[in-house]
C-alpha cells in the first residue's frame, strides 16, 4: 500500500527565509544536471539530446493536446525554467506569461529564437505568490515545479486563483511512490532483515511533504504518489478531468539510460504508463477550475 500525504506543518518564519535563500542560490543556474541530460544549447535553440528527443516530443504533444489552446487564450506557464515547453506553446495563444523564480533561466530563455514573439512575456516572480489579479488566465501549465518549492499547496492555490472559472490547468510531476518503487523497497527490507537485521532504514518525509534536509542540496525536495497529487488538486477545488502516466525521465536511472533513447522501448513504456500511471515515473493531470 502506497501511503497518502499528511497535513503540512507550517514552517517557522525564520526557517522559511533561510530555506528560500537556499532555493534561490540553488536555482540561479542554467540547465541543471538533470536537464542538461536532455538538452544542449546551440545557435539560440534548445536541442534535445539522444536521451531527450522522444521525451521532449511526447511532453510537448501531450501538453498541447491537454491545454487545447486557441488564439484567444491567455496562458500562464508557472515555473517555466528555460522555456522548453513555453516557447512551443506560446504561438498557439494570444498572450503567454512565463514565470520563474530564477533570473538565470529567464535570461537564458530570452536568448532563444522563440522569444522574438511579442506575445511571450518573461516574469521573475515568487511562484507561491503570483502578482496577478484573480481570474486573468484561460489556461495554465505547471510542469515539474511542485517537487521544487517549499509550499506546493500555495502554488496550486495560486494557479486556481488566477485561472478564470471554466479554465484548464495541466500539472506534471515526477513520481517516486510507484509500483516498482514499492517492490524495490520490499526487496530492501528483506535484504536488511537477512543481512543487517539491526540496521534501521533512512527516515523519509511523508509522501508529498517537504523534506527540509534536501533544500539546497538536490532539486527534488518532496516526492509524490498518484493519490497525493490528486488529493492536493481536489483540496484546492480543482476538478480532475484526466490522469496520465508518462515513462521514466530520470537520467540517473539505469532503466532510463537503457530504454529512453530507443523509440520502440520509449513508446511501449509510454503506452503502458498512460493506461496505468503507477507503472511510470511521471504523472500528468488535467484539471478544470469550476
Amino acid at each position: 500500500m502506497i501511503p497518502t500525504g499528511e497535513p503540512a506543518t507550517p514552517l517557522d518564519p525564520e526557517l522559511r527565509r533561510e530555506l528560500l535563500a537556499r532555493l534561490r542560490r540553488f536555482y540561479e543556474r542554467e540547465l541543471s544536471e538533470g536537464q542538461s541530460a536532455y538538452f544542449t544549447h546551440s545557435e539560440g535553440e534548445l536541442r534535445p539530446t539522444r536521451m531527450g528527443r522522444h521525451w521532449l516530443a511526447e511532453h510537448r504533444g501531450l501538453f498541447a493536446r491537454l491545454l487545447a489552446l486557441t488564439p484567444q487564450d491567455r496562458l500562464l506557464d508557472v515555473g517555466c525554467a528555460e522555456g522548453y515547453y513555453t516557447i512551443d506553446l506560446a504561438p498557439r495563444a494570444r498572450m503567454t506569461v512565463a514565470a520563474d523564480v530564477s533570473m538565470s533561466v529567464l535570461r537564458f530563455m530570452g536568448g532563444l529564437r522563440g522569444m522574438r514573439k511579442a506575445s511571450l512575456h518573461r516574469l521573475l516572480s515568487d511562484v507561491e505568490r503570483l502578482p496577478f489579479e484573480d481570474a486573468v488566465f484561460d489556461k495554465a501549465l505547471c510542469s515539474h515545479l511542485l517537487e521544487h518549492v517549499l509550499d506546493d499547496r500555495a502554488v496550486i492555490r495560486e494557479v486556481h486563483r488566477v485561472l478564470r472559472p471554466g479554465g484548464t490547468a495541466v500539472f506534471a510531476i515526477p513520481l517516486k511512490y510507484t509500483l516498482q518503487y514499492g517492490l524495490m523497497r520490499t526487496v530492501e527490507r528483506w535484504a536488511r532483515w537477512l543481512l543487517r537485521p539491526g540496521k534501521k532504514p533512512y527516515p523519509a518525509a511523508p509522501v508529498g511533504e517537504l523534506d527540509v534536509r534536501l533544500v539546497g542540496v538536490q532539486a527534488h525536495i518532496r516526492h509524490y504518489s498518484v493519490e497525493v497529487l490528486r488529493q492536493r488538486l481536489e483540496e484546492a477545488e480543482f476538478v480532475v478531468k484526466e490522469t496520465l502516466g508518462v515513462w521514466f525521465h530520470d537520467p540517473r536511472n539505469w532503466l532510463v539510460r537503457s530504454t529512453q533513447p530507443h523509440p520502440v522501448a520509449y513508446r511501449f513504456g509510454t503506452a503502458l504508463s498512460k493506461q496505468w500511471p503507477q507503472l511510470g515515473a511521471g504523472l500528468v493531470i488535467r484539471v478544470l477550475r469550476p
